[in-house]
């Protein structure tokens, strides 16, 4: 694990984030206890509607979230390196098979 690939978003943060546009994955489980059953997985895209629902919590304790530093996500240069062109990839770009 790299954690240049994560960064942490506090939580009254987030939903501005989102409505902007930008896209913010989960890269931990969050689960809040009790119960004890995720509201995130690793990959899962964070939604408006699970912002909304951590910010009205009321529990003891919320595994793989860190009140002091917030959601940990992945960066947004993860998430797009499958954009990324590789000069090995690129030499494929056009032709035909």
């Amino acid at each position: 694990y790299n954690e240049e690939n994560y960064e942490y978003v506090p939580l009254n943060e987030c939903l501005p984030i989102i409505q902007n546009g930008r896209l913010l994955v989960a890269s931990t489980f969050v689960i809040p206890y009790p119960p004890g059953f995720p509201v995130l997985v690793p990959g899962q895209v964070i939604s408006e509607e699970i912002i909304n629902f951590m910010n009205a919590l009321d529990v003891s304790e919320i595994h793989g979230y860190r009140a002091d530093l917030g959601l940990r996500v992945f960066t947004e240069k993860v998430l797009n390196r499958h954009k990324v062109v590789t000069s090995m990839g690129g030499m494929s770009l056009g032709k035909k098979k």
